[in-house]
């Protein structure tokens, strides 16, 4: 994807395809907002014809599909998350250049403003002749055209400021798990990789972070009695426990269907553990509400495994390690906290 569009251009494309993600109920994060970019710049004429044949039959774009469309037209061999990201960050540049110029171009054009403004009062006061008088009516003219500049200016930088909050808003929802609220999978990878590359460096050679993987215990039997929706609930409830109860500075994500993980940068394994048994706990002790007549609860248990970074280590090799301890707390009976030290 290479956009070499005018800046007038690009600002009319970013208006135009957010403008088609609200009416088609789009999510705004960064593979829809890629999708009715290309989209509405014209220039992909198989995505658009792709979509214009699904939108035809459905009235929005749903998930799976959209990442169908951005894989077959746009990446050609799947999602690239950090081309997406590179996208997103990369538009946000392109409208804060924007939005300087056009503070700076309503700035002289003031100015200039000023310099007509007193050169037709000069002129005023001044011998009437042919002209005199035909400078006057030029001066005046270059006013009213000037003033009509600053308006445009000033509308201008209202539309930039907009599509720069919508943008910012694409690029928070597209880290953000929508059911629980929580860091999604791949903020989860990215914040990781950072934390590792600094645990690595001789500054944090004694301060190693921790990982702690949390499963909801039969959570397909919660599913298939119960139904989705109430397991949708239970997923939420769980997101709200490990938002409140994990520190400031650590991590939650929700990195698959019922499986969490939470990154603990600066604490010892002891600290980590205590964090792991009191999310036990308080999961244990919370009931979520069905909506049933005699409202009955359903409860729920996690099983966690934690384990302890080794310098050198890969994230995957961290990951997995950590994976290790959760499958030990499964096969000992769920509903435990299992530590893999090393």
């Amino acid at each position: 994807m290479r956009y070499l569009d005018s800046m007038e251009r690009s600002t009319d494309v970013l208006r135009q395809a957010l403008q088609l993600m609200k009416r088609h109920g789009s999510a705004l994060h960064p593979v829809n907002y890629t999708l009715w970019y290309e989209y509405v710049r014209g220039e992909n004429p198989a995505l658009r014809a792709a979509m214009d044949r699904y939108l035809s039959q459905h009235l929005q774009l749903d998930a799976p599909m959209a990442e169908a469309l951005y894989k077959r037209f746009v990446t050609g061999n799947g999602l690239d998350a950090t081309l997406i990201e590179r996208t997103a960050e990369g538009v946000s540049t392109v409208l804060t250049g924007m939005a300087e110029s056009a503070a700076r171009a309503g700035d002289q054009t003031a100015q200039y403003g000023t310099s007509l403004s007193r050169l037709s009062q000069e002129l005023a006061g001044s011998t009437h002749s042919p002209a005199v008088e035909e400078m006057l009516q030029t001066t005046r003219q270059m006013q009213i055209a000037v003033a009509e500049m600053q308006q445009r200016l000033s509308d201008n930088q209202n539309e930039i400021g907009q599509l720069r909050i919508e943008l910012r808003r694409v690029h928070e929802e597209s880290r953000m798990d929508s059911l629980t609220g929580l860091a999604n999978r791949r903020a989860f990878d990215q914040h990781l990789a950072t934390c590792l590359a600094e645990a690595n460096t001789p500054a944090r050679r004694y301060q190693r972070p921790c990982l702690l993987i949390a499963d909801i215990d039969h959570f397909k039997r919660i599913n298939d009695t119960y139904g989705h929706p109430h397991g949708d609930e239970v997923l939420r409830a769980i997101g709200a426990i490990l938002k409140d109860a994990t520190p400031e500075d650590c991590r939650a994500a929700r990195i698959g269907g019922e499986e969490f993980a939470v990154l603990v940068p600066t604490r010892s394994l002891s600290e980590a553990r205590i964090l792991a048994e009191t999310l036990r706990v308080r999961v244990a002790a919370a009931r979520v509400p069905r909506q049933t007549p005699d409202a009955a609860t359903t409860r729920v248990t996690l099983s966690l495994g934690l384990t302890l970074f080794q310098p050198g280590e890969t994230g995957a090799a961290f990951m997995e390690r950590a994976d290790q301890a959760l499958y030990t707390s499964k096969d000992s009976g769920r509903d435990r906290v299992t530590v893999l030290a090393g």
